[in-house]
């Protein structure tokens, strides 16, 4: 039986949810009758509240081609690293940019036609303290990266590019840990989680590509928890999406970080599935666990519902959270029943693809960045086009 709280509590989910779908025009959604609800087994304990849907100044995005932040019409998935020790530099970003989406319009003329699709990656510094405004540096062709590899020549078509960025800061040995998707045009036939490495991903030339995280499998994007915490011979764990929108994310496992292979055990090589009759149907791999105060993780995960996009009250994209057990973090122990961020801002939702914007209706995060206390910021990418901020609070003991 439910007390007050929390009859209060869903009744305002559900006023929220509705008057998400007024201002967007579409039906109003259904309810979640199978999400997890008292079926994990700390469920009740946890609560995943936003406190500030968007901390950048008068309701913009972080960074964007409109506020003059980034020299590329479309800078988008974005991944978060802290500054590398002693350096005395500010924390960091890296963006995968787009110069221009051929799926919408002509691309005649772009100084860099040979990943014009995929795109790229920049490196750029940024403020993300949980007590000042939140501001970067400026993205130009100077801050272009390819991690460990030559880009793809130059040509008039496009050949391949760089997507999805997700980094993990690895303390004991001081090395950053970068998953990204090589992929061709729309990522179609192939597209390959890649792991590049290095001590300071400021630097263009620190980078060593290390190859595929599943070599042979199609893979889309990793996500990768270092557990040294547990000794000298403990098992990591990478968190692999096996679509290019969204479907399952599978487990992977490295006792050196480099080599990752799926279990032998077949039935522990799924990690996360879609849940048929609830807001998650599919699921896509997020930003880095994150370590909470009483020891377990928060995880950020994503839905994709495809393209083209039809209609929907979540959107093309929208986030969840689910919380994974500390000593075994392969167990998911309490999971969203309702999304986190869904796209509700003007620039998230795109309803005119074009110069202006690539996708509709898209929230995609890809970075996470810890601010103390149990709070975060989630960092995503609004209509494939700018880069945005939630700020986020886990209440570890909300029952």
């Amino acid at each position: 039986m439910f007390g007050s709280s929390a009859i209060f509590h869903c009744l305002f989910a559900l006023s929220w949810r509705l008057a998400t779908c007024q201002q967007q025009g579409l039906p109003p959604p259904p309810g979640y009758p199978n999400c997890t609800r008292g079926s994990l087994p700390k469920q009740f304990m946890y609560k995943v509240s936003v406190t500030d849907r968007d901390p950048v100044p008068n309701g913009a995005a972080l960074i964007s081609h409109v506020n003059g932040t980034s020299v590329f019409n479309f800078s988008f998935t974005t991944a978060w690293f802290p500054a590398p020790p002693g350096s005395g530099t500010p924390d960091g970003l890296i963006v995968r940019v787009v110069e221009c989406s051929p799926n919408h319009h002509s691309c005649a003329g772009v100084p860099h036609p040979e990943w014009t699709n995929a795109g790229a990656l920049a490196t750029v510094g940024a403020d993300l303290s949980a007590t000042s405004t939140p501001t970067t540096q400026h993205i130009t062709q100077h801050n272009i990266r390819w991690p460990g590899t030559p880009g793809p020549p130059h040509s008039d078509t496009g050949r391949w590019g760089a997507a999805d960025p997700r980094l993990t800061f690895r303390a004991k040995d001081k090395t950053y840990y970068l998953t990204w998707d090589n992929c061709t045009h729309n990522c179609e036939p192939t597209r390959s989680t890649l792991l590049s490495t290095t001590k300071d991903p400021f630097s263009a030339d620190g980078w060593t590509l290390h190859g595929p995280v599943l070599p042979g499998a199609y893979t889309g994007g990793a996500s990768l928890l270092f557990r040294d915490d547990a000794g000298d011979d403990a098992t990591h764990y990478a968190f692999v999406s096996d679509s290019n929108t969204a479907g399952t994310i599978k487990l992977a496992e490295s006792h050196d970080g480099i080599t990752w292979k799926l279990p032998t055990n077949v039935s522990r090589q799924t990690f996360m599935t879609g849940r048929p009759d609830c807001w998650d149907k599919a699921v896509a791999t997020g930003p880095q666990p994150e370590r909470l105060s009483n020891g377990d993780y928060l995880y950020v995960y994503n839905i994709d519902t495809g393209f083209p996009y039809h209609p929907n009250p979540l959107g093309r994209c929208s986030v969840g959270w689910a919380i994974l057990d500390g000593s075994d973090p392969t167990r998911v122990v309490a999971r969203a029943d309702e999304p986190l961020i869904t796209p509700t801002l003007p620039w998230e939702q795109c309803p005119h693809k074009g110069y202006t914007c690539q996708e509709t209706m898209v929230v995609f995060s890809t970075g996470l960045k810890p601010l103390g206390n149990d709070e975060f910021y989630v960092i995503y990418g609004g209509a494939d086009t700018d880069v945005g901020l939630t700020r986020i609070k886990v209440d570890v003991n909300a029952h």
